[in-house]
């Protein structure tokens, strides 16, 4: 700083600027020494960025963030960057109830009135995008900030606050699959949305579903996501009436995660991650085909193996879904496969026998499933 401003010798000169009524965005000193450069001519200054006063640093997030994003794009999604100052009818469509939206004092133009208050607002805005210049097939990501006023109930604080959050959107619409030689064409579905996520839920310790969901979402075709004590956030199908007034044609599907707990969750994961020698004995598969309730979700299944409590089952899989002939109203068929292994000796065929009827009576007795006949 120089301390003789203003007075002779110094080598900053004293001014006094009047700011025009046209240029109410030139405001602080910064944006006149900008203005003064601008007329100068901004080629004649030399190509070359200051001195750094302190060396460069990832942020903590980094790698964390790279995972994701290496993750999406290898399960097919594009991701993209968008403004996010957004039309305050849009963001309406899917604000949640109870939270107050950041207006711009100067906005760009009347369609970008808000800073976005979620991160689904840009996202099928870019869907809209893709739909209207003939792109039918669409898979997006973006990783962005959503800016809202935290009432002082929530916040503690005397007056409103501002709260800024990094969120992950996707959406999907169109084709899952193409047309090919052997296979036909097949639409995007919820299972395709839920089954992506938790692909990236598996980098931190994976997701959990519930019932319920955004109410801009489809009631029957939604999910609310948790990661340990966390509310991440909701998937599933765009509902009917906001994909009407978006005047959408096909079927659309998002998905908005808050970023903070996955980050801190993944870091958790990997420095947990404990070398495992790969086990001398091989592995039993065992297939047990169950009559279940319309509305049993499979993590209550999960659950009941689990809490047998057996060591040597190492993975429950859902291998097959039927609705249909020889299948009772209300109820589904599922097929779960469940993997077995020991570290110390091969599982015999009495031992597997034991394993399976304890995990039939647990099914029976806590979801209530029953053994389909062969």
């Amino acid at each position: 700083m120089d301390q003789n401003r203003g007075q002779a010798g110094s080598i900053l000169a004293a001014w006094e600027c009047t700011q025009p009524s046209w240029r109410a965005d030139v405001e602080r000193e910064i944006d006149l020494i900008e203005e003064v450069a601008r007329v100068y001519g901004l080629d004649k200054f030399p190509p070359r960025l200051p001195a750094a006063r302190q060396g460069a640093a990832r942020l903590a997030h980094y790698e964390a963030e790279s995972r994701l994003r290496e993750r999406l794009i290898g399960l097919g999604y594009r991701e993209i960057v968008t403004i996010p100052h957004v039309a305050e009818d849009r963001d309406a469509l899917f604000r949640p109830d109870g939270v107050m939206p950041a207006r711009l004092a100067n906005p760009l133009s009347e369609e970008m009135n808000l800073l976005r208050s979620n991160g689904s607002v840009s996202m099928t805005n870019a869907i809209e995008w893709n739909l209207n210049h003939g792109q039918r097939n669409v898979r997006l990501f973006e990783i962005g900030r959503h800016y809202r006023f935290a009432s002082p109930e929530k916040s503690g604080e005397a007056t409103v606050a501002p709260v800024e959050t990094l969120f992950l959107t996707l959406g999907a619409t169109g084709e899952a699959r193409s047309q090919g030689l052997y296979d036909s064409a097949r639409a995007f579905a919820f299972a395709d949305l839920k089954g992506d996520l938790d692909s990236i839920g598996t980098l931190a310790g994976g997701l959990e579903w519930e019932h319920g969901g955004a109410e801009s979402l489809h009631p029957a075709k939604r999910g609310q996501i948790r990661l340990g004590e966390n509310q991440l956030g909701s998937a599933g199908q765009l509902a009917r009436r906001v994909a009407d007034k978006l005047k959408f044609r096909q079927d659309v599907f998002l998905a908005e995660l808050v970023l903070g707990p996955f980050y801190c969750a993944y870091h958790g994961v990997k420095n947990a991650r404990r070398y495992d020698p790969l086990p001398r004995f091989p592995a039993v598969e065992r297939d047990f085909s169950l009559l279940l309730a319309e509305g049993t979700p499979f993590a209550e299944i999960v659950k009941a193996i689990r809490s047998l409590n057996i060591a040597e089952v190492t993975s429950v899989e859902a291998a097959d879904l039927y609705r249909g002939k020889n299948v009772p109203a209300g109820k589904y068929s599922l097929m779960i496969r469940v993997t077995f292994q020991s570290r110390e000796a091969t599982l015999t065929d009495a031992q597997v026998s034991e394993f399976s009827s304890k995990i039939v009576a647990a099914l029976e007795t806590s979801v209530d499933a029953q053994l389909r006949s062969s």
